[in-house]
């Protein structure tokens, strides 16, 4: 079970992060440099283009048009990277989820994995099959943390949301003028996949992924200290 973890499990977490990393998140750098780039192009074609009966001559109206396009260029990939930065944190959840969920089926096993494939039921059936505490382990309240973060991402304003509000503050950031019009109320969270109300960062992102691979570590270590003593039979 062990090499098991390690080889598929810790693996896979590992690749994910990377990937993320090394591939995703460079698609989105200077995103202000390709703005100004866009506002050029557009500026030349604007201006490439024959004048009009009432063409009057300002060129000003071509530069303000070419940095509407920029501006609106810019919004949408800023709202993208932060939409990809979200999504990423879900699929970190569900992945590891998912992933301790399938360590259950196995065929030598004579008990039926759990019923429901999520961290609370998966964790209640290590607890009794493996006598393996999850709740116990390292780096757990940070995987609690995550699942929220999943629901939030999700399913927008909720419970999950209000719980988040009290643990990690900064995934909702609230402009002034917002919260002068708002007052004391929360400002509430609708369209975390487009990439509003709900940010989860990459040093945020990158504390998340770090805290998955140590708690993968701490189950492929409980495994390799009690071998088959704890498998269901």
């Amino acid at each position: 079970m062990a090499d098991r973890i390690q080889n598929s499990t810790l693996r896979f977490v590992n690749f994910y992060r990377q990937f993320f990393t090394d591939d995703l998140l460079p698609m989105f750098r200077d995103i202000e440099k390709r703005a100004e780039k866009v506002a050029d192009e557009e500026y030349e074609r604007l201006g490439a283009q024959p004048a009009g009966e009432d063409w009057d001559g300002d060129m000003g109206a071509l530069a303000e048009a070419a940095e509407d396009e920029a501006i609106a260029f810019y919004e949408t990939m800023t709202a993208l990277r932060q939409s990809v930065l979200n999504l990423f944190a879900v699929g970190l959840f569900h992945l590891l989820e998912q992933q301790l969920a399938d360590l259950c089926r196995d065929g030598a096993f004579t008990v039926p994995p759990p019923r429901d494939v999520n961290i609370n039921a998966v964790a209640d059936w290590y607890q009794q099959h493996f006598v393996l505490d999850l709740r116990r382990l390292p780096a757990w309240s940070t995987i609690d943390e995550l699942r929220l973060v999943a629901n939030a991402t999700k399913h927008a304003e909720g419970r999950s949301a209000e719980q988040l509000r009290e643990k990690r503050p900064e995934l909702f950031r609230y402009s002034p003028l917002g919260e002068m019009f708002l007052g004391n109320v929360p400002r509430p969270i609708t369209q975390p996949l487009a990439g509003e109300d709900f940010h989860v960062t990459p040093e945020i992102m990158e504390e998340y992924s770090q805290s998955v691979v140590t708690f993968v570590s701490a189950i492929a270590k409980y495994f390799e200290e009690h071998g088959d003593e704890y498998y269901p039979r």
